[in-house]
């Protein structure tokens, strides 16, 4: 006797007949097979914890250097990690060591980062610490799980959390700070921050200073350096103990690396960088028209930090660009000392002779332009030793006579972007007395210039977050 049908049965005899399921309904069984593997990505994609599609791929120093002894931990190795929470996002370092002696040697250097950055949670202080998640997770996959406790971390905010009204920066540092205190790491009392100028310049200089190999001997042996960014020029150099109990408080700050302590010298002088340069040039300039630093007969409107600067210019006058850029800087300000230790705008300096002896390494925008005018005529280079004498020479070119047009200077500078086009001769005559004005080094006195330092057969920016890193494991 026949056994009745199921209702599953019927239904698929039902489906089976009509015409466009039949094929459907002859490769079941294979269509099965090939649902599972698309059946385990997606249990995957679901038990995966905190995949964040914001978060851009990391690289470490050595994957670049493709150097697989990254992977391998030893009890020679130690680790800190460092977050740098910038105004547009944040990153994370994880930095590698071996350590010997008192000197500490860079493995690598684990990097990844995500948008958007803390402050765009300025009012949910708990959303900004948790949007730190990823990024923690990479460090506690980076760092092995017996060294975490031993391993310093930090966070350090700029510019954009700086911008945040009233205490809203002070409750998302807040809860980052307890956000952090629940990590396995190691959590100084002071180790989440807003980065502050000199902090920028010192841990900057610690930076600079462990690449090239110069830390652990005497304060004369390392090198000075002056970065111009857009809206401030930092300097940073070595002092003696002597010196730094004589110089005013807030000048010097103590730094440690290459199992020594250093007194650095560190002066961020606010509203001096290039970009805001430009205006304080404009507007040292006291006559409404004839600008001296223009292309002849230009006339437009510089903005600058949400205000207008107005210029109508007559024809290229390099000298006398050079004596409104002077008069920019405010060399004359006192700063409570002898006009001898004095800078620019009322800043203490020390001793100017001491200066002339110094090695300086300069940066940033210093290096766009040298790039930019020919200074540095290699596209390759990532240094590159020229005299400060250089950029007058250069200013000269640019503020003369034959570039008289936007399209002469264009035409001359081809490697120069449209919209600095206008600003050549002022921002070279800028960067001139800048140097010889107002840290008033020599002409004939050489300078490096540096995007890149070499070390260990890699190319590394001199940036902050390594310096930090240094910092916080010789402060142990």
């Amino acid at each position: 006797m026949r056994r009745p049908e199921t209702l599953t049965e019927k239904v698929w005899r039902s489906v089976s007949k009509s015409k466009q399921f039949s094929n459907v309904f002859r490769y079941r069984g294979v269509l099965f097979v090939a649902s599972i593997p698309i059946g385990l990505i997606l249990l995957i994609l679901l038990v995966v914890p905190n995949f964040n599609p914001y978060t851009e791929k990391s690289h470490t120093l050595a994957e670049l250097h493709h150097d697989s002894s990254a992977d391998k931990v030893s009890d020679l190795h130690q680790f800190a990690v460092v977050f740098d929470a910038g105004s547009t996002g944040s990153r994370v370092h994880i930095f590698k060591f071996t350590k010997s002696k008192n000197d500490l040697k860079l493995i690598s250097d684990t990097f990844e980062q995500l948008k958007p950055g803390l402050s765009s949670y300025p009012d949910d202080p708990t959303a900004a610490a948790l949007s730190l998640k990823p990024l923690m997770l990479k460090a506690l996959e980076t760092v092995p799980k017996h060294l975490q406790s031993s391993t310093p971390i930090s966070l350090k905010a700029t510019a954009g959390l700086r911008l945040l009204p009233g205490d809203k920066a002070d409750k998302i540092l807040e809860a980052v700070k307890s956000y952090l205190k629940d990590q396995p790491f190691s959590l100084a009392d002071d180790a989440v921050s807003v980065l502050g100028g000199q902090d920028e310049g010192g841990f900057a200089w610690l930076t600079l200073n462990y690449l090239l190999g110069k830390l652990g001997g005497k304060p004369e042996d390392t090198v000075a350096a002056i970065d111009l960014g857009g809206g401030s020029v930092q300097e940073a150099f070595a002092v003696t103990e002597t010196q730094a109990a004589q110089a005013p408080k807030g000048y010097t700050m103590k730094l440690k690396g290459g199992g020594k302590d250093y007194n650095v010298y560190v002066h961020s002088y606010l509203g001096y960088g290039l970009m805001a340069g430009r205006a304080k040039v404009i507007e040292a300039f006291k006559k409404k028209e004839g600008h001296p630093c223009f292309v002849n007969n230009y006339s437009g409107a510089y903005k600058y930090a949400g205000k207008d600067y107005n210029v109508e210019a007559a024809a290229l006058q390099f000298e006398a660009c050079s004596s409104t850029g002077t008069e920019a800087l405010d060399t004359k300000a006192e700063c409570g000392a002898v006009k001898d230790q004095c800078s620019f705008n009322g800043a203490w300096r020390g001793d100017a002779a001491a200066a002339q002896s110094r090695s300086y390494y300069i940066s940033s925008y210093f290096w766009d332009r040298a790039r930019d005018t020919g200074i540095i005529a290699n596209p390759k280079a990532t240094s590159f030793t020229t005299k400060v004498q250089d950029f007058s020479t250069h200013a000269q070119k640019a503020c003369s006579s034959e570039m008289s047009t936007l399209s002469h200077v264009t035409k001359t500078y081809p490697d120069i972007q449209a919209d600095a086009a206008p600003y050549l001769c002022l921002d070279l005559t800028y960067l001139k007395v800048l140097l010889e004005a107002g840290f008033k080094l020599p002409p004939t006195a050489q300078v490096t210039l540096v995007k890149q330092v070499d070390y260990d057969g890699q190319k590394i920016e001199a940036a902050w977050p390594l310096g930090a890193a240094i910092n916080d494991l010789a402060s142990r």
